[in-house]
């Protein structure tokens, strides 16, 4: 009988925990909540129309290769648990791509990004197929404001089977990061999302503003738990 155990050395990523240093730029606003519903995943339900949009940096030991992730990220419940899923999703390695998608079910697309930090400026964007489709910018020196929490992530990881178009397996997954928090900055916000027909975030252009943060520190993804 074939055994039902992966061979890791045969994958081309690495098994959880994936432990990194994080950077994370992010801009928290107010979205049209009837289109921002549409990009959830069934059976989580959206329960805020804040997002936080975000340009994340990690200089990782596991994966070894270090690399960037930019995601619109929307406040869900599952049952008695709520966290943030993301609702567009962008990586910049493949080992992250085909990593996060089998392990935690993410739904990752490759794109360029590049996160800049200076005394009085934080800026970063996301860049995909010609487009900027994020574009976010940050001066530091602003007061901290109430946001949703997006922790911990919540994703539906539902594979497409090979014969048909249903998916195997519906899984609703949980996965809590342990994160240690070094360095955080909260600062006055701006944001432009290029329109795209491949990636039409600018669908979900901002109602309103709340600001930006800025957060550096630790943090360790762990294996996910099956919730749904």
């Amino acid at each position: 009988m074939p055994t039902k155990s992966l061979q890791p050395e045969l994958l081309p990523y690495p098994l959880p925990p994936w432990i990194h240093r994080f950077r994370t730029l992010s801009i928290y606003c107010e979205v049209d909540e009837r289109v921002l519903a549409k990009r959830i995943m069934q059976p989580l339900e959206l329960i805020s129309n804040i997002v936080q949009i975000t340009v994340m940096h990690f200089e990782s030991t596991v994966p070894t290769r270090p690399y960037y992730d930019s995601a619109v990220i929307a406040q869900v419940r599952h049952g008695d648990e709520t966290g943030g899923t993301w609702a567009h999703a962008f990586t910049s390695t493949d080992q992250v791509l085909s990593g996060t998608r089998e392990i935690w079910g993410y739904n990752m697309k490759l794109a360029a990004m590049e996160l800049h930090v200076d005394q009085h400026r934080i800026w970063g964007h996301t860049a995909r197929l010609g487009r900027r489709v994020i574009s976010i910018d940050m001066t530091p020196g602003g007061t901290p404001f109430d946001v949703p929490d997006m922790f911990p992530r919540l994703f539906v990881k539902a594979l497409p089977e090979t014969d048909r178009i249903e998916a195997v397996d519906r899984q609703v997954i949980m996965m809590v990061a342990d994160t240690e928090t070094t360095q955080l900055q909260w600062g006055e916000a701006r944001i432009e999302i290029e329109p795209s027909e491949h990636d039409p975030l600018h669908l979900l252009a901002p109602k309103r503003i709340l600001g930006a943060s800025y957060a550096a520190g630790n943090q360790v993804l762990n294996p996910g738990r099956i919730v749904g």
